[in-house]
């Protein structure tokens, strides 16, 4: 009788496996997570903390000034507001790479509150040796997007020379 259980069992569980494998069925994929993370010279940044708003953010904007988008961070560090990292345009409609000049339209901006050092790509205390950033999805119906973003950008005000390397994001409302 065990003997019998036993099969039966098995035999349930063959067949529970085999139904869940049919190939009419579309494949479950689960979206990405959002996320933003980059290296603010050398060191690993993720947004953190809350401080009433999301400390990470995308708006866009389609119809105003022929395209306006902007994504935004915070990180806090035990308890402190430390840093706030952001980038946009005022003339963007779709994917593509996009440059920073002191003079464009393409900014790219960063705050180190323990330093009081601000960087803000159109600033003219900034010398921008090198900095883009790219929207690879540019979806608004879905509402994702994603891309990458680097920057050096130094000072004349005695602020250490800023380098964001390896900067990545991705965002679904």
């Amino acid at each position: 009788m065990k003997n019998n259980i036993v099969i039966l069992l098995y035999l349930l569980f063959a067949w529970l496996s085999m139904g869940s494998s049919c190939k009419d069925k579309e494949p479950v994929s689960l979206a990405p997570k959002n996320y933003f993370t980059c290296k603010i010279n050398g060191v690993e940044y993720k947004p953190s903390g809350y401080n009433g708003t999301p400390n990470y953010d995308l708006n866009v904007e389609p119809n105003y000034q022929n395209g306006t988008i902007s994504i935004t961070t915070y990180r806090y560090e035990n308890n402190t507001l430390m840093y706030g990292l952001g980038f946009g345009s005022d003339s963007l409609k779709s994917n593509g790479i996009f440059y920073l000049t002191t003079t464009g339209r393409h900014r790219m901006s960063f705050w180190n509150f323990n330093t009081s050092c601000q960087y803000f790509s159109n600033y003219t205390d900034i010398t921008i040796v090198s900095g883009y950033f790219t929207f690879d999805t540019y979806d608004l119906e879905n509402f994702i997007f994603s891309g990458q973003f680097e920057a050096v950008m130094a000072k004349t005000d005695g602020c250490d020379t800023l380098h964001i390397t390896e900067g990545k994001f991705y965002y679904h409302l």
